[in-house]
């Protein structure tokens, strides 16, 4: 199978969250390579929200195929001590990031299956190391590893692959006011082997390469685009 610009020609993707973020380059990348995209977001048109379950089906029963289901639609809390963290957190963070893809797949599930299609979660780095004072989002986000191997084995009968990506620090509108803290953005620049932040395009380049044809064996992976962060510690000096 040769690598091709036009590899997702023809195909129909569902994006959510692809008014802005991860979600807006993959829709970007997605068009690019001929592809039909339809974006699901609350700040698209018209707007749809991945925790109303009836929306999405409307959605659903609108389409008359989908062959790729992108689900970057999330939210991030604010950054808590445990002691400190209200129930309120941990709901919004599991009503967006998990039960939002579970609506999704669940929606456009039968599209999927017919199209023998497949579906790339949008995880994070939070998901496979933990991070300070983010228990609600990391705990959601690796709630989103776990379902994208639990749907990889349940629709691999189907011939639906599922798999994911683990976005490290990227820097996208729910992320920048982050980075705009001179200290943090030093510290994590330092904390990242390639000693840099991430753009949306890496990862979006990830996600479509995982919802391609080159990746056809490959199911139920969860794939670190982080710079290195996960691998470990960077070169110590001598």
């Amino acid at each position: 199978m040769s690598a091709s610009s036009d590899r997702i020609e023809g195909r129909v993707a569902v994006v959510t969250g692809g008014a802005s973020g991860i979600g807006a380059s993959c829709r970007r990348l997605l068009q690019a390579q001929g592809a039909t995209v339809v974006v699901a977001d609350l700040a698209g048109e018209p707007a749809c929200d991945v925790t109303d379950r009836s929306a999405l089906e409307r959605l659903a029963g609108s389409l008359k195929r989908v062959d790729v289901l992108v689900n970057a639609a999330g939210v991030l809390t604010a950054n808590r001590p445990i002691d400190e963290l209200p129930a309120e957190d941990f709901r919004r963070n599991f009503e967006v990031n998990v039960l939002g893809i579970v609506h999704c797949c669940q929606a456009f599930g039968e599209h999927l299956r017919a199209s023998r299609g497949a579906v790339v979660n949008v995880a994070s780095q939070a998901a496979l190391v933990s991070l300070p004072q983010q228990a609600a989002y990391t705990a959601s986000k690796g709630a989103v590893a776990a379902l994208t191997r639990s749907l990889a084995i349940d629709w691999a009968p189907h011939g639906v692959r599922v798999n994911a990506v683990a976005p490290g620090f990227t820097v996208t509108p729910m992320t920048e006011a982050f980075f705009e803290n001179e200290t943090f953005r030093r510290a994590a620049v330092k904390r990242i082997p390639l000693g840099r932040l991430l753009h949306p395009d890496e990862v979006a380049a990830a996600i479509v390469f995982l919802a391609g044809p080159e990746a056809s064996a490959i199911t139920g992976v969860v794939l670190p685009v982080d710079g290195g962060w996960t691998a470990g510690e960077p070169a110590l000096p001598w």
